[in-house]
């Protein structure tokens, strides 16, 4: 069970670098944010926490891209 979830993180992650490479940037760290959180549960489970401290420092990157975008495309629509 806990190996699908790291197959099924690993999914998750590449598919945001795929939509990342179609242009679609904002969707993309949704797809990595949701991967990372599952990469996290992983890692609790297996007791890993150098990678758990990773996938808690590349989720608040991609919050911190998400707010930027927004607020780039907030005064750009403006």
């Amino acid at each position: 069970m806990i190996e699908a979830l790291g197959w099924v993180c690993t999914a998750l992650v590449l598919i945001g670098f795929i939509v990342n490479a179609r242009g679609h940037f904002l969707p993309a760290l949704v797809w990595w944010i949701i991967g990372d959180a599952g990469w996290i549960v992983y890692d609790i489970y297996i007791h890993n926490m150098s990678h758990l401290v990773l996938g808690i420092v590349i989720i608040a990157i991609n919050i911190y891209g998400i707010h930027r975008y927004q607020k780039t495309n907030k005064c750009i629509n403006q």
